[in-house]
């Protein structure tokens, strides 16, 4: 990231007027373990026009250590070469696949960076400045048949300034004169458990470099609708936390970055945030926590760029590291191991201790300082800086995600004999939790190379099959840049997902590229990148969503259902139960985890907890519990019920029916003269089927003077009948408003329900 440093005579013309500005401006930001969120709408957030040319916004690159780092681990690429290695990819078919759409066109600020999350109905694609949603639509086989606009792209400057924390261009200004906040390195992803998405920034202050990370979840699946946006500032006043990277795991939000001092020009430590992913689905204050990130086990320097995993199943969350590029000897700066870390609780989440573990470094083939890229029109981008060359930045991972217990991870490398091509690694860790004095394991891993070719910022996911989808951008002296993906991990597999159309600006080309696999069938990847759009010549850059498959054949899965054995309602305090049959599908075996989750004053238990199959098991059973506290109320209520298992999860809802009393006086109040009667009419209101007689014990409140009839009161009243009640003043009532409340009992579950209403008596 890199972030938008104010230009150089903007600065100038305002240097005389810094210190009003900074007595203008709000106290640094501290630290604190709560956020709050603000509220904003998507589908209301203005439309983005691009800028004109002579506009253009370049966000410069962040090297860890420093751009002469960088420069001189390239320069010494050529001392290199790649290993060999057997391909041990595993295959799949090339299927057909829709063709894909341009996503989010130039909007004047380079690089665009990329993120996207899928869900089945949406597709959310974000840039630097601005998000686009689409609508999916499938034909009565299941089949794609449709991808329509639902929201154009939208300028994310209004919509992460509803939070006043988020310090963007609209929130850090000089009198709405002259801003001085930023936003930048995007991050999308969808939590299909609870049917969420998550958008994430980094948003700062381009003079003091205070910053601040931004992120917004949906208020509901559909990310048209509102969103609640938090802000978490960075401490210390002044640190930028940068590069970024957020994605949804099972209990919380993590997000890794690399923290710079002194005016963002000093890398001084990676770090690790985990926020309270529910507290924040439900708009309340939210907590979170960091953790400093130590060094990288083979330079010795503090370890930088880890990129967390998407899709982990379970507690806590795993993240890649390459080798950390502020290599301590940078003349002969390679790197040759990928480090694993692990973010553990003690506990339940939030409410117990943390660590981050280094749970060891993995030896990979070597990989350097890729080269910059070469497109028609460039010379010598072997050289840094050359002019036309496509940026190709650093060796840092790029893309992380877990399948079944391991952990693929993706960067850019250089490669060839004479290492004047940039190309793209992979690997997969296996072990990921092993026994102390041992490491994770390499299980996999290739390069992706060709001869004049080259091929840079990379990503990654694994389908419910288990097979890789990779895709990344390439060009070479003789092709624009494009996108192409490879089904099988290798060059042998590699299929182009959109060609370029011309010259391209690649003074900074997009930081970040992003696949997901979609949910709806857990088979199609949608990769999301930039790509050489314009035929002008001008250099302006385009983004493209595009789907593609590895096998068509539907992967091992299950399916829950679940039913009532006792499908009357029950009261308060009581207890139902639910039947729930899982079922193997497409040659399932393993374990399937079940737990329920419902609102309070409801709580549940398995018998058994968990359910276990071979291949070609026959469905198998758990009896679930739900008992029920005595202050719920009556009513319908949804649990969720979820089974995970194999790295897949899958609910469904199942309703629990609460009968109850409620008690209700007509009129609410009534007016009558001192020695004056009024009359009501008390109701017993049944819910779900209540049919247990009411007695009703006590009116309170009543004023001196005031009788009441029928005294006592009735001790046997049948739910959906009613009763007159009459008061009766005196002389003596004083004149005033008095609120009364009747208060009635009814059998229960486990205990004795009591339920009260209030009404008015006015005394004139």
């Amino acid at each position: 990231m890199r972030v938008l440093i104010a230009r150089v005579l903007l600065l100038a013309s305002l240097l005389a007027a810094i210190p009003l500005l900074q007595a203008e401006k709000a106290p640094a930001l501290e630290r604190s373990l709560v956020a709050q969120p603000s509220v904003a709408r998507l589908g209301d957030v203005g439309s983005r026009g691009n800028r004109q040319r002579g506009e253009r916004v370049h966000k410069p690159f962040r090297h860890p250590g420093g751009d002469e780092d960088l420069v001189r681990g390239k320069n010494q690429a050529s001392s290199f070469g790649p290993s060999e290695r057997a391909e041990t990819a595993r295959p799949g078919p090339l299927v057909t696949a829709p063709s894909g759409f341009d996503g989010i066109g130039d909007t004047g600020f380079t690089p665009p960076d990329g993120a996207i999350a899928v869900s089945n109905t949406f597709i959310v694609a974000v840039v630097n400045t601005s998000v686009s949603v689409w609508r999916k639509s499938y034909d009565l086989n299941g089949d794609l048949s449709a991808v329509s606009l639902a929201v154009p792209a939208r300028d994310l400057d209004p919509f992460f300034s509803a939070n006043p924390g988020c310090l963007t261009p609209t929130n850090d200004s000089f009198f709405g004169i002259i801003s001085f906040g930023g936003i930048s390195d995007p991050s999308a992803d969808y939590d299909v458990v609870n049917d969420r998405y998550m958008l994430s920034m980094i948003s700062f202050d381009q003079l003091t470099f205070d910053s601040s990370v931004c992120v917004a979840v949906s208020a509901t699946g559909d990310p048209t609708g509102n969103w609640y946006v938090y802000a978490f500032p960075i401490s210390p006043s002044g640190a930028l936390l940068d590069f970024p990277r957020a994605v949804i795991g099972t209990d919380a939000i993590y997000l890794a970055g690399n923290v710079f001092l002194n005016g963002a020009s000093t890398f001084d430590h990676a770090r690790v945030y985990a926020l309270d992913k529910g507290t924040m689905y439900a708009g309340a204050g939210t907590s979170y926590t960091y953790t400093v990130v130590g060094n990288d086990p083979e330079t010795g320097q503090p370890a930088d760029s880890l990129t967390p995993a998407r899709a982990v199943a379970g507690s806590g969350m795993y993240l890649l590291s390459a080798a950390a590029t502020n290599c301590a000897t940078p003349l002969t700066c390679a790197g040759s191991t990928i480090s694993l870390w692990k973010w553990s609780w003690s506990g339940v989440p939030f409410q117990s201790a943390f660590s981050l573990t280094l749970q060891g470094p993995v030896s990979v083939d070597p990989y350097h300082q890729p080269p910059d890229a070469y497109q028609p029109g460039s010379a010598n981008c072997t050289t840094p800086g050359a002019i036309n060359c496509i940026a190709t930045n650093d060796w840092r991972n790029l893309s992380a995600y877990w399948f079944n217990n391991t952990v693929y991870g993706t960067h850019a490398t250089g490669c060839t004999p004479s290492l004047t091509e940039t190309c793209v690694q992979w690997y997969q860790l296996g072990n990921l939790d092993p026994l102390p004095g041992t490491a994770p394991t390499l299980l996999n891993q290739h390069t992706i190379w060709s001869a004049n070719q080259n091929r840079f910022f990379p990503s990654l996911a694994v389908d419910g099959n288990g097979n890789l989808g990779l895709g990344y951008a390439y060009s070479s002296p003789t092709d624009y840049a494009g996108i192409r993906y490879t089904v099988d991990g290798t060059i042998g597999g590699e299929v182009v997902l959109r060609t370029g159309l011309g010259f391209v600006d690649g003074t900074r080309y997009g930081d970040f590229a992003a696949t997901a696999v979609d949910p709806h069938d857990n088979i199609t990847f949608w990769h999301f990148e930039e790509y050489a759009a314009d035929t002008s010549g001008s250099g302006l850059w385009g983004t493209w969503v595009g789907p593609f498959q590895v096998s068509a054949a539907p992967p091992p899965t299950f399916s829950i259902q679940a039913g009532s054995p006792s499908p009357s309602a029950v009261p308060p305090g009581a207890s139902d139960s639910y039947l729930v049959t899982v079922s193997p599908l497409n040659g399932f075996t393993g374990t399937v985890a079940l737990s329920v989750s419902g609102p309070s004053g409801t709580s549940g238990s398995f018998s058994p907890a968990s359910l276990t199959f071979a291949n070609g098991a026959p469905p198998a059973t758990s009896t679930l519990t739900v008992a029920t506290s005595a202050t719920l109320r009556g009513g319908n209520y949804t649990l969720t019920l979820t089974a995970t298992g194999g790295g897949i999860t899958h609910t469904t809802p199942v309703t629990l029916s609460v009968k109850d009393f409620s008690i209700s006086v007509s009129p609410s109040s009534k007016t009558v003269l001192r020695g004056g009667s009024a009359q009501y009419t008390v109701t017993v209101n049944p819910t779900n089927g209540y049919s247990l007689p009411v007695a009703f014990t006590s009116v309170s409140g009543l004023p001196g003077g005031v009788s009441y009839k029928p005294n006592p009161l009735l001790s046997a009243v049948n739910p959906g009948t009613s009763f007159s009640l009459t008061l009766k003043t005196s002389s003596i009532t004083r004149r005033n408003t008095y609120t009364l409340t009747i208060t009635a009992t009814g059998p229960g579950g486990s205990t004795t329900l009591t339920r009260r209403t209030t009404f008015q008596l006015r005394v004139q």
